[in-house]
This record gives C-alpha cells, structure tokens and sequence, in this order.
C-alpha cells in the first residue's frame, strides 16, 4: 500500500478474482453454490405460477414485437436475448421477496449473480462448470462491496443489490467473457455509471424493488461486454472523488479495511454466509414473524384475548418496516405487506404459518388481520448484533392481564443458526412441487457436470410451473 502508484480496489478485485480456481475452492462451498442456485431457480418457479413476469415481459414486447432470441429464462417456453433474459431471471428470482441474502452486506446475490452468469455463460456457450466459478466469483465480490457500510447504502437511500449487484454482476459476466486485467478494471468502471436501485419503495410501494435484481443483472453484463469491445471506464469505480464510497455509502469503512477484506477472496469464502430464507417477507421480520407462530401453538392461545403486542427489532430496520406505522397496518399490495411488520406479525399469529399463501388478497384484506395488525406497536432495539443477526421479539398482553413474550435472538438462516442444503432442498420442493420439477434437482446440483451451458438453460426453461 506503499507505492507511489495505490493499487486501486478494482485492479484488486480484478486480480482476485482471475486467481480463483475451481478445483481449488471446497467441495462444501461448491456444493452450497449449486444449492443457492436450486434455491433461486425454486423461487423464480413460484413467481412465474403467479405471473411475477408479466408485465415485464409486455414492455419487452412493446418494444421488439415478438422478436425471440436464445436465452433461457426460468419456467417460460419462449426464448429471449441474453440481456432482456437476465432481467426476468432476476426479476423472478427476487419477485416473491423469497430469495437468499447476505445479511452482513444486507443485499441479494443470487438473483443478481446466476441470471447474470447464466446468460453470459449461455452466449460464450460455456460448461457447467465455467458457470459456477462465474457465480462464486460474483457472490464474493458483492459480499465484501456489500459490508463497506453496515447499512450505509440504505441510509443514503439506495438498496444495495441493484448498486453492489451491478459492479458484482460485470465481474462475474467478465469472468465468463474472460476479459484481461485493464477490461476488467473497465467492466467495474463502466458498471457504476449504471449501478442504481432507489430504496423509495419502502415509502410509497411501486414494483421497483423487484426490477432492482434483474437491472443489476442486465447492466453489469452490459458493463463487461463495452469493456471486451474496447470502451475504457473510470479505473477508481470506489475509491475516487465520485466513487461508489463517496456517492452511494454513508460513513464506509476506512479503504485499507476494505482492501484487507478483498484480499481474502479465495481464501475465506463468504459463500458459506448467505441465508436462506424459510419466509417470504422482508428477512428484518423473520424473527418477529417465527415468534408470532410459536406464540400461536403457546398453550392453543386464543388469539381473541389479545388486547395488545409489541414487537421489537434492531431500531436500523424500523424504517423499512414499522414506520410509518399506520401505513403498515394496512398494506395495500402484497410487497407493502412483505415490509409491513405489524401485518406479518398479525397473519404469523392468526394463521401460525407464514407462506406465500399470507399474501394472497383474502389475507391482505382479511378484517380478522387488519384488526390484529391494529393492536401491533414497534419499538426499535439499540445494541444489537444487527446485521450478524436479524432478532426480534414480541410482548402479547391478553384480556386478563397476562402476558406472553418470545424472542428471536438469532433469525433462522444466519450464520449462527444455518439451514442444511437439505432444507433447502424441502423448500424447493415446495416452490415446485410437480414431480417432473423435482426430477432436476439432480441435474441442478451436478451443474459442474454440464458440457454447455446451453443444455443447462434448455433445462431450466422446461421447468414446470404448476
């Protein structure tokens, strides 16, 4: 760090990246790869079955006709361009708000990372296993970009997966593209000009948050095929005086911090560290939401002696999914309800399951729900793990004085409470539960094995949806 001339952390990251091998990443972390994408391809199954896609599909539509290209996208017979293919591989992926995160960087990998190696990879027409060093690679850079700043993306009003994604996404499409060093310094320059995701949603709702995955996608191929042709980007995409440290991040961590994290790819795998989620709902929620349940089979409690609850999470999340209060208590659309604390604790209580059936309209507006939703008050924790963990408890007072409580300290999914790839597995099968759908599972998890990646999207285009 010394030199007269710094190395950059794109130049870093580029030279991490290409010094990654395969066969020399562990079997563990392979495999878990494999299975983080059998995760996302799950998801991405249950939002085509609720027409996630749709209207996506019509604006590509309205601008190419029926124009068809020759990249796959998940469950759907009609073949697309690679770019417009990622975007509705991320969007689907992402869709449901049931996609994995790492919950120290606070972003989305898979729904960015495979929809992007996985169209890059189909264009190069490479194998199987090109396709999973891609994703590895990607998961690892967004992962430190992502833990820069504990939640400063968000605190400056940008969601982290469609900025992060984005840079991320251009390493991993370079990988596959197998740009040299200078392109590959390029890739992650041209990629911050494109990087976006606004976190205003959370304010007023709109269906932006699940466009984020599949732009970040789309753009950081982008980003790495301008750099193959010869277009130059700026070489200090995070350090400089308009870098991704200075715009988007409130209060990052010091530069040589970040360099040491970086230098650590290859040999500490953040990989390992990706949650999967077990609901389908803003993951701050899950641990107030997995308390609501257990408190339902308390004793067969009567849910009508409810007068009042309160539930706690880490005060950095109040914003996103407590406030403002009365909005929460009255989602209007299925996305608001993912983020709407108060209601997924009410439908946690009411119905003792959270599933992507709690967000269908007869429990949106279910009166029994509204009026649970009612009587749920938020309080912000301070010292917190957060974002080593995502805790919650609730405080249920009943009709004759007593009262129950429950707490999550640590959230079903994180690092300190992991979930086996067999769980993962039931998870999938419930996403697609057709019998053709569980017979790739197999073939998924043996992604190494596949001479082209070509045969791979031929698979997952088949996949059944009902």
């Amino acid at each position: 760090m010394s030199d007269k001339a710094p190395l950059t952390l794109s130049l870093q990251l580029a030279r991490q990246v290409a010094g990654l091998d395969l066969a020399l990443i562990p079997e563990q972390v392979r495999q878990r790869a494999a299975y983080l994408m059998l995760d996302g391809i799950g998801a991405a199954c249950a939002a085509q079955r609720r027409k996630i896609a749709g209207r996506l599909e019509q604006a590509f539509d309205a601008w190419d006709g029926k124009e068809s290209g020759r990249h796959a996208v998940i469950a759907s017979p009609r073949l697309r361009r690679a770019r417009d293919a990622a975007f509705l591989n991320g969007q689907l992926i992402h869709g449901l708000e049931f996609d994995d995160v790492h919950m120290a960087a606070v972003l989305h990998p898979t729904c960015v990372l495979f929809p992007a190696a996985l169209a890059t990879a189909e264009w190069a027409d490479a194998p199987g296993h090109r396709l999973l060093l891609a994703y590895i690679a990607g998961v690892e850079v967004a992962a430190r970009l992502g833990m820069v700043s504990t939640g400063g993306f968000q605190r400056r009003g940008f969601h982290p997966t469609g900025v992060v994604g984005t840079l991320a996404a251009a390493v991993a499409a370079g990988c596959l593209l197998e740009l040299d060093e200078a392109a590959m310094v390029s890739a992650q320059g041209l990629a911050l000009s494109m990087a976006s995701g606004s976190m205003q949603f959370l304010e007023d709702g709109g269906d932006t948050k699940r466009l984020h995955a599949g732009w970040a996608a789309q753009a950081g191929m982008q980003a790495a095929m301008l750099a193959r042709q010869g277009l130059c980007g700026p070489q200090r995409a995070y350090e400089g005086r308009h870098g991704m440290l200075a715009t988007h991040v409130d209060q990052p961590a010091d530069l040589e911090s970040v360099h040491r994290t970086v230098a650590t790819i290859g040999t500490h795998w953040e990989l390992e560290n990706i949650a999967v989620k077990p609901f389908p709902a803003a993951y701050y929620a899950h641990a107030c939401i997995e308390a609501a349940m257990e408190l339902a089979l308390y004793d067969n409690l009567d849910t009508a002696n409810i007068t009042a609850i309160v539930a706690w999470v880490p005060e950095q999340v109040m914003p996103k999914i407590a406030e403002p209060l009365q909005a929460k208590r009255r989602p209007q659309t299925a996305g608001q309800a993912q983020f709407s604390l108060p209601f997924l604790v009410a439908a946690g209580l009411l119905r003792r399951r959270f599933t992507l059936d709690e967000l269908e309209a007869g429990v949106l507006h279910d009166p029994q729900v509204l009026a649970m939703a009612d009587r749920v008050t938020c309080r912000g924790e301070v010292d917190t793990a957060f974002p080593a963990v995502y805790p919650g408890r609730l405080e249920i007072r009943l009709a004759n004085g007593h009262t129950l409580s429950k707490s999550i300290d640590v959230n079903l999914g994180a690092q300190a409470r992991p979930v086996a790839n067999s769980f993962i597995l039931d998870k999938f099968r419930q996403n697609v539960p057709s019998q053709q759908g569980r017979g790739v599972v197999d073939r998924v998890i043996g992604i190494e094995d596949f001479r082209s990646v070509r045969e791979f999207g031929r698979l997952l285009a088949a996949m059944p949806i009902e």
